[in-house]
């Protein structure tokens, strides 16, 4: 018999609270390859569980996650990808560096103070949120923006999603909004960026011609009609592929309106077994971008149609998508995602909170242990009591 809901959430809460150690939260428990250490991205994903539970033990970790990672700073300003907090090895990305390592501390600094009021952290953070911001100013390029994210560059580090991409341009807008909230000052036309990031990534009709980004390609979408916002943006390409985390934390920035609700539920509809997968449809090897693929990765190929990254079920991006949808009142369609979840659960034994699962073979992959795997479980649990 599957492990109830009520279970899962209590043994994802108590796998949190394992993983807060005095330099930060660990990515994993588990002694491979390099998960026993504080990384950027998934510390502040499970701080943000945190901050949301209103618990104090996973809150004082995220405290401690930013502050080791403020330390060992880039002097460029680049906030490290992960740090080793027993031999204090950093890496800043294998091969390439990581944009969103630093959209994530912006984010996880700013909603620790706004929900603590820690002063004493907050003067010691905001040095490293002005440098981390800088940066990726830089990161435009042109100045407009848009941050352009380098192949590998972010957290789906061994698939080819690049360029101007949702996912790190909406958490970037995050962290501008928040740190607007704190009475500093955000970028250059912060209300404009938005607008065109929303009207671009979910091109419609109405979207006034002043800010589309390249008027053909952005036809040539329009024309196909699009479901979702897309995960990215090239010059000469409106990639209509559908990205979980993008649009998780699209949905959580933006209101979309009853149109774009209907499309969305219906899209949800044939996703195989109504799951979440990370990026869909999968890249196969007779897709154009296989090349792209094949030979990206550090330890071993993984993305096999339906594994890891190639759309693999990752139940942290799952459960922000379910809480973004019941923030935009689609409660129905993040309870039937749950519901479908719980399905696929292992009938004997428990759940070892792996980081995917496969929606083609039905099989659970990756590493275990997993506080990612574990606060998407928690975003799950917030988005069920959510409006109730």
């Amino acid at each position: 018999m599957n492990q109830s809901f009520e279970n899962i959430s209590s043994e994802a809460i108590a796998l949190l609270h394992q993983l807060c150690t005095p330099k930060g939260i660990l990515a994993s428990n588990i002694e491979a390859e390099n998960y026993k250490r504080i990384w950027a991205r998934d510390s502040i994903v499970c701080g943000l569980a945190g901050i949301w539970l209103k618990d104090g033990v996973i809150m004082d970790a995220l405290k401690n996650s930013l502050l080791t990672l403020a330390q060992h700073q880039h002097p460029q300003g680049m906030i490290p990808s992960n740090v080793d907090p027993k031999t204090h090895h950093v890496s800043y990305g294998s091969l390439v560096g990581r944009i969103d390592t630093n959209t994530w501390f912006i984010v996880g600094s700013c909603l620790y103070f706004q929900h603590t009021n820690d002063v004493d952290t907050w003067k010691l953070l905001k040095p490293t949120i002005e440098k981390c911001r800088k940066f990726l100013q830089a990161s435009e390029f042109n100045g407009k923006g848009w941050i352009y994210t380098p192949l590998s560059g972010n957290w789906a580090d061994e698939y080819p999603v690049h360029g101007y991409t949702l996912y790190d341009n909406v958490l970037r807008l995050w962290g501008e909004q928040l740190w607007k909230e704190l009475k500093e000052e955000p970028m250059h036309n912060l209300s404009g960026v938005l607008q065109k990031t929303k009207e671009n990534f979910w091109p419609s009709e109405a979207t006034d011609h002043s800010i589309r980004y390249q008027k053909i390609p952005f036809e040539n979408c329009l024309a196909q009609d699009p479901k979702h916002f897309l995960a990215f943006i090239l010059p000469g390409v409106y990639d209509m592929r559908f990205d979980a985390a993008g649009n998780a934390l699209a949905l959580s920035l933006f209101s979309i309106d009853e149109k774009q609700k209907d499309t969305l539920s219906e899209f949800i509809k044939t996703l195989p077994h109504q799951l979440i997968p990370a990026f869909w449809p999968t890249i196969n090897e007779q897709s154009q971008d296989w090349y792209l693929l094949q030979g990206n990765y550090s330890y071993t190929f993984k993305n096999h149609p339906g594994d890891f990254h190639n759309g693999g079920v990752w139940p942290v991006w799952m459960g922000l998508f379910c809480y973004a949808l019941s923030k935009q009142g689609m409660q129905s369609d993040a309870e039937g995602i749950v519901a479908s979840f719980l399905k696929q659960l292992p009938r004997e034994g428990h759940w070892e909170f792996h980081e995917y699962f496969n929606p083609i073979s039905e099989k659970w992959g990756g590493k275990t242990q997993m506080g990612y795997s574990a606060s998407g479980v928690v975003f799950m649990k917030l988005a069920m009591e959510m409006n109730k």
